[in-house]
């Protein structure tokens, strides 16, 4: 009569997704598996959300675009910025209301810069 439980998958609301827009997150991506991602954009009229992936052990970002009913369970990433092999998560500075994060503002540095950098050129490193 009443056979085997299957697990049941959870669709993320659109809502939760929006949240975490220019957000570092984990989550899981069917065909990808467990990543770490940074949240570029979310169409609320089509559901696409538009992201930098970095999956180990090469943690080399990645786009792509994926319907928000694809992402399965999605948590804030407090690990280095970007991911990178070899290193152990470190904890994330406390955040100052009105301030951001100690030295994260510009000038100087953030994901902007870097990966404008890693697309136009920098001359330090390509991979």
């Amino acid at each position: 009569m009443y056979g085997p439980q299957q697990p049941s998958v959870q669709y993320l609301p659109p809502v939760v997704v929006s949240q975490y827009v220019n957000q570092w997150v984990t989550t899981s991506i069917p065909n990808y598996g467990e990543v770490t991602a940074y949240i570029t954009d979310y169409n609320r009229r089509t559901g696409m959300v538009s992201m930098f992936i970095y999956r180990a052990p090469s943690y080399r970002p990645q786009y792509i675009q994926v319907h928000n009913s694809d992402l399965v369970g999605i948590a804030p990433y407090y690990g280095p910025i970007p991911p990178r092999p070899g290193r152990p998560p470190r904890p994330r500075p406390p955040y100052y209301p009105g301030g951001g994060y100690p030295g994260g503002g510009y000038p100087g540095g953030g994901f902007w810069p870097w990966i404008f950098g890693q697309a136009f050129g920098s001359s330090q490193q390509r991979y």
